[in-house]
């Protein structure tokens, strides 16, 4: 499995087709991936053992309760198998795309087990935030930086 770390801007093509990073497109098996629509506005790309694990995970959740059926079905809902075609692109759906903000450029950022895509507008505004900060966020964490 990779271990996709960085960020890079690529400019999404009239056809929702974006060329994925070089540095992550080597890391990638060449099977299909998984596209989802993913947490505050971005979207998740997942490789096919990442997405298994997942699938795995959501499998075990209980659908006895409400919250939980709303999760699995907003969730399972918006994953798209994808491909990395010839000329190393992925086709972004028109719907994801409006979804998560996205208009000419996107950003990738590696997530280490799986890569987000976000509008530029987005992530900058998501990581500008003023009531979180990296530091306050990293002393609660039992990790040595």
């Amino acid at each position: 499995m990779g271990e996709f770390t960085g960020t890079h801007q690529h400019t999404l093509d009239e056809k929702g087709r974006v060329s994925v990073p070089a540095q992550f497109r080597r890391q990638l098996t060449g099977e299909d991936l998984y596209l989802n629509l993913g947490m505050d506005g971005c979207l998740e790309l997942y490789t096919p053992e990442k997405w298994s694990s997942l699938r795995d995970s959501l499998g075990k959740v209980s659908r006895n309760q409400e919250r939980n059926r709303f999760f699995v079905r907003r969730f399972a809902s918006f994953v798209r198998p994808v491909s990395v075609d010839a000329q190393g692109r992925i086709s972004i759906p028109a719907d994801l795309q409006s979804l998560a903000g996205m208009k000419s450029e996107v950003v990738f950022l590696g997530q280490l087990d799986k890569i987000e895509i976000w509008s530029p507008d987005r992530l900058a505004a998501f990581m500008k935030r003023e009531d979180i900060s990296f530091e306050e966020v990293a002393e609660g964490l039992e990790i040595d930086l």
